[in-house]
């Protein structure tokens, strides 16, 4: 494990992934575990599963973000500014690889008759924002009307 006062790893950033650490349990249990930690006041141990879990997963946004706001928490500045360069770098890159969704688009599109475009455009932003009732109406009236 690394030092909690070491700078995060990957932090010029290199998307190269580390040997997977012997109790690798994978992202998700990794991100849980930091979480338990920071809740309970533990920023030194969520600190150590963050920079690990980001060693072996370099590209996972969310680890960047909360690794970055333990070190400010903790007083390691320079760490944590390199963490959240990281974050950002990661979301700007993942912004511009999802592909341009606008519900008054969709709109437009169903209204031409092109369902299916339509239909892929809303899933989209769904998948954004799965709870917004308006969307999820939306999709169903659309099922609604395009089986009928």
């Amino acid at each position: 494990m690394l030092a909690a006062s070491t700078p995060a790893p990957n932090s010029r950033h290199s998307t190269r992934q580390a040997p997977r650490p012997v109790n690798w349990r994978g992202v998700s249990e990794g991100m849980a575990a930091a979480i338990a930690s920071v809740r309970n006041g533990k920023l030194e141990t969520a600190e150590v599963i963050l920079v690990d879990l980001v060693a072996f997963a370099p590209a996972e946004t969310r680890a960047w973000k909360l690794l970055a706001r333990v070190q400010r928490e903790l007083g390691h500045f320079d760490a944590g500014i390199a963490s959240a360069r990281r974050a950002l770098h990661l979301q700007s890159m993942q912004q511009q690889q999802e592909p341009p969704a606008s519900l008054t688009l969709a709109r437009l599109f169903f209204e031409q008759g092109e369902h299916d475009e339509a239909k892929a455009m809303l899933a989209r932003l769904i998948e954004r924002n799965p709870h917004n009732p308006e969307l999820l109406q939306l999709r169903d009236k659309w099922q609604t009307e395009t089986t009928a």
